[in-house]
């Protein structure tokens, strides 16, 4: 073993660790109550090849990687080298004098687990065309609203963080994004759905449907290097001996969360607010009756699993590709609930940290010792982490919790309820340690990012440190060895400039005029307003009149004159201006046809669920045979029909996305048709008879119009159906002329015979039945004459 390597041994070993669980429990610190440790992971090893080796070249073939350099694909031959996977994909060569490494000369190399990883390296580091190489660590796991189980988030009820005071300054903002770079994130988790971040770039149909399969298309839409990363991406390449039923080593496309502490995290710091479901979150946002504000987005960025003796690791070069991928998506605010090392690939990706202007968080470890790591060492990684220390409900440090003078901040650490996934299932459940602490902080990040958008890295960072309470007193044993003290998120939000408005109509038909109120609370002197139509305006209360259906964002940003920069409100969607109606079509039918009835729908907002009832008066014995939504709007819908009852002739209909037949979840913003219904109309029906067909006075099956907005009602319009008339010379309107038309008019003209159709009796066209109209008659039979008209 070479010196190197024995050095980066004893320094693994004395990583700072964190909490991690493989299944529900409360406040312990690993399955067995152990403090799982680092390892060396078997079959693969971090490359950085030298600047001036063209790697570009790789290729792999017949189980062997190669890079078209002798020397190199020598060592790859020797050792059974299957693989090289680029540790930052989609980075190009870096830019002379930017500063930045050339992020192409990264790679992980894969190789037989029973090869010895230190014999590989030491034969790596004699090429030279090799800067480094190293090996990969399995790094630790650290591990009023509404919402029922708020009463038991102390954490947040507590009065000494102040979360509570904070909401009513500010709930969170979805143009914030908050990658979780953990075990995954459970993103089908009720109380965390509506806030993960979608890719606008892989969101093809539009629809923001997250994870929605119809977007899958095996293509790097967006060009980032990554493909199909809808919600983030799983970026995990392995551990020795994993969880046999997680999904591991291969990366792709769903960073679900097998072990769960990932998702707790997630739940920590943005799980939706005050919607009625589980927990709350520091910067989930506020589900309102009237108008939603939607938090904080959650970016998923898997990159651990559950090891066999149950504890959570992270691959070391996965957390490396996962932060360039925050950095370069839009994240702001970076989670990092688990140890650290210096190796080459997480020293690279530090290096944009400061020009991306990511807030990191990362847990201080769970050994109740002064033993900082890697992301603890401002002066090693080249820029400020926000390293949280875990205390109690009285602000005592918890017994589990590190400390030292390299501490920034604490926060509450122990049996806090979160959101969970037990082996992908969602629930919630109580866990403890530095994990949980750290991602408070990036809620609390999120908040003030969320009022000032416009504050750097620096700026927000140093409002949550000198905004602590200082826990000295209460912890003699720790002066000054915990940091600034605990977060205050009530006090780190007050001084901010904070933007505020409402609207006295937020839903409404086209024109709409829209009076919104400005309730930014610490007296603004100046005002900007975007009406989302290109339209603004610099009153304090404008006024604004949108004559166009569709969703608009609307945004205020105010400047005080004492603040250190300009307070934001931006709302997604906040203005729904409608022309949204359901029109059943009428059509004109012949005695004895089936006819289709189309049924319109204009929609200006996504649908996820359509029903609604119709039902017929007067029918004229016309029966409904059947429905169908194919080559329609609807086609990939599940379509039900419920509970017919065809003897008071009326109908419920129950349309439902199918996203496995092909489409989005949603029904998109359009006009068209979307449901076909399909009518018998019989031989007898009285001609020029229009049959209503009406789903207004239907009282079967209330109507239900479910948008992403919520359930509303469109304007609905009845359609009918109108039976032809007999033709001309169809005297007793049964569907052919012959002699018995004759016969019938000679009857109703000499006779006073009543089996005559006042159209079908008008032979000539000309309005009236007379005398003519037999003569016209029996000169179309007799003598050649013209056929009656049309």
């Amino acid at each position: 073993m070479t010196r190197w390597l024995r050095e980066c041994v004893f320094t693994g070993l004395f990583v700072a660790l964190a909490l991690t669980l493989a299944m529900p429990a409360s406040a312990a610190l690993g399955p067995n109550g152990e403090t799982p440790k680092p390892y060396i992971i078997e079959g693969l090893v971090t490359v950085q090849f030298e600047e001036e080796a063209n790697v570009r070249t790789f290729d792999k073939s017949f189980g062997t990687a190669s890079f078209g350099i002798y020397s190199i694909d020598a060592v790859m031959e020797r050792y059974s080298v299957s693989d090289a996977r680029r540790i930052f994909p989609g980075e190009d060569r870096r830019q002379i004098n930017s500063g930045l490494p050339d992020y192409t000369t990264f790679y992980e190399l894969k190789f037989p687990d029973s090869i010895p990883v230190a014999e590989i390296i030491n034969e790596l580091q004699q090429n030279p065309n090799v800067r480094s190489a190293e090996p990969v660590w399995a790094l630790p796991l650290y591990a009023d609203p509404d919402d029922p189980q708020f009463t038991s988030q102390w954490h947040l009820m507590g009065l000494n963080a102040n979360v509570r005071g904070a909401w009513d300054i500010e709930t969170g903002s979805d143009s914030v994004i908050i990658a979780i770079v953990d075990s995954g994130v459970n993103h089908t988790h009720a109380d965390l759905k509506d806030n993960i971040w979608i890719n606008p770039g892989e969101d093809l149909d539009g629809d923001a449907v997250v994870f929605d399969i119809d977007d899958l298309d095996g293509i790097d839409n967006d060009g980032n290097g990554v493909v199909d990363d809808l919600i983030g991406y799983d970026f995990f390449t392995g551990i020795t001996n994993p969880h046999p039923s997680e999904d591991v080593n291969t990366p792709d496309p769903d960073p679900n969360d097998f072990n769960g502490h990932g998702t707790h995290c997630a739940g920590i710091a943005a799980a939706v607010t005050n919607n009625g479901i589980n927990v709350a979150g520091v910067a989930g946002g506020w589900i309102g009756a009237h108008r939603s504000y939607r938090g904080a987005r959650i970016m998923c960025l898997r990159v651990g699993a559950t090891g066999s003796d149950g504890n959570g690791y992270v691959n070391s070069n996965n957390c490396g590709t996962a932060i360039q991928y925050a950095a370069r998506n839009g994240a702001k605010v970076v989670n990092c609930s688990w140890g650290s090392s210096a190796t080459t690939p997480m020293m690279a990706a530090m290096a944009l940290v400061d020009s991306a202007g990511i807030t990191i968080c990362h847990a201080a470890g769970n050994d109740g010792a002064n033993d900082p790591d890697y992301l603890d060492y401002d002066n090693q990684t080249g820029t400020q982490t926000l390293s949280v220390a875990s205390v109690n409900s009285n602000d005592t440090k918890a017994s589990y919790s590190n400390w030292g003078n390299w501490i920034d901040v604490c926060a509450y650490g122990s049996s806090i309820l979160s959101t969970y996934s037990s082996q992908y299932t969602p629930t919630v459940a109580s866990l403890s340690g530095t994990s949980m602490a750290a991602p408070m902080v990036c809620g609390l990040a999120a908040l003030v990012r969320s009022a000032m958008p416009s504050l750097s890295k620096y700026q927000v960072d140093s409002i949550i440190i000198n905004t602590c309470d200082n826990i000295d007193a209460v912890n003699p044993s720790y002066m000054g060895w915990l940091g600034a003290g605990r977060i205050n998120a009530y006090e780190a939000l007050a001084g901010l400039a904070s933007a505020k408005f409402e609207a006295d109509y937020t839903v409404g038909e086209a024109p709409l005029t829209v009076q919104f109120t400005d309730l930014s609370p610490n007296l603004p002197t100046s005002w900007d307003w975007s009406f989302g139509t290109g339209d603004g305006s610099t009153d304090q209360n404008p006024s604004y009149t949108y004559s166009q259906p569709g969703l608009y964002d609307v945004s205020l940003v105010v400047d005080d004159s004492v603040t250190i920069g300009p307070g934001e409100e931006h709302l997604t969607g906040y203005i729904w201006v409608k022309a949204d109606t359901v029109r059943i079509g009428s059509v004109i039918a012949e005695r004895g046809a089936q006819v289709v009835v189309p049924v319109y729908y204009n929609n200006t907002v996504q649908i996820e669920e359509i029903q609604f009832s119709f039902n017929m008066q007067n029918d004229e014995g016309i029966t409904f045979d059947s429905l169908s939504v194919e080559g329609l709007r609807t086609e990939y819908f599940d379509l039900i029909q419920i509970n017919a009852q065809s003897t008071n002739k009326k109908y419920g209909v129950l349309l439902r996305p199918d996203p496995a037949g092909g489409g989005s979840n949603y029904l998109k913003p359009d006009t068209g048709a979307i449901l076909n219904l399909f009518f018998k109309v019989p031989t007898f029906a009285t001609p020029s008879v229009m049959v209503p067909i009406d789903t207004i006075t239907a009282s079967f099956k209330a109507p239900r119009f479910s948008s992403v907005l919520g359930d509303y009602m469109p304007v609905i319009e009845a359609g009918n159906i109108e039976i032809l008339p007999c033709s001309h010379g169809d005297v007793n309107c049964d569907g052919v002329t012959d002699i018995g038309d004759m016969v019938d008019l000679v009857d109703y003209i000499f006779g006073g015979g009543s089996n005559t159709d006042s159209y079908g009796g008008d032979v000539d066209g000309d309005g009236g039945i007379t005398i003519a109209d037999l003569v016209y008659l029996v000169e179309y039979f007799f003598d050649n004459g013209p056929p009656p008209p049309n």
